[in-house]
């Protein structure tokens, strides 16, 4: 699997994934958001992850998962686009 390193493609997906999965219907939720909006807790973050690296084909390891990178989905597909353009993409 070839990783996705475009952002804007990846904050797409990874919104899309947290619509269907965490925020609430009729909620207000775009790539910009603070992921705590979208209902996103330690365990759904757990989640998100493992979708990253199961369909985006980017595992994000441990010492990215900052406050800065963790602020939205826009800073997060940011942080995965970097991962992947420096072939940091999952096996």
């Amino acid at each position: 699997m070839t990783a996705q390193t475009d952002p804007k493609i990846i904050s797409a997906q990874l919104c899309e994934f947290a619509r269907t999965n965490f925020v609430a219907d009729g909620a207000e939720f775009d790539e910009h958001s603070p992921l705590a909006k979208a209902g996103i807790d330690s365990f759904a973050l757990v989640e998100l992850l493992l979708y990253c690296e199961r369909v985006i084909g980017v595992r994000v390891p441990d010492s990215h998962l900052t406050g800065t990178n963790l602020a939205s989905m826009a800073t997060l597909a940011n942080c995965i686009a970097e991962l992947a353009r420096s072939g940091q993409a999952s096996p």
